[in-house]
């Protein structure tokens, strides 16, 4: 269900994700969000509840233009989280309605992954 682009994240953005909490624990949220996209391949354990998905859960709420991509890994990974059962508080199909415009507005190859992760966990 994870997108392979989620592997193509570079370090500003990162950065910019682990940033979300107003700053605070930022280093310890970009090693943690590291270690979930690149050696656990989005797949969270139970002491990553804080860090990184605090910032995770932050960045798929809002859509800042210009991190189009931010908001699409994060979305991305809360899908995943969802999926898997992880984080079992997302109603998937109300987050689906809730930002559907936001979605619209990602670039077509990253809403339609969006979409399809949405289709996968049957939302």
């Amino acid at each position: 269900m994870l997108s392979p682009l989620l592997k193509t994240a570079t370090k500003s953005e990162l950065e910019y994700i682990a940033a979300l909490d107003y700053g605070q624990d930022a280093e310890t949220h970009l090693a943690a969000l590291n270690a979930v996209i690149f050696d656990q391949s989005g797949n969270l354990t139970d002491d990553q509840r804080w860090f990184p998905y605090e910032v995770i859960e932050l960045g798929s709420h809002v859509l800042e233009p210009g991190h189009e991509r931010e908001f699409f890994f994060c979305t991305m990974l809360v899908l995943h989280a969802a999926y898997s059962g992880y984080d079992t508080s997302v109603d998937l199909s109300d987050k689906l309605a809730d930002r559907a415009t936001q979605y619209d507005q990602l670039p077509i190859h990253l809403r339609d992954e969006v979409l399809r992760a949405y289709q996968l966990a049957g939302a």
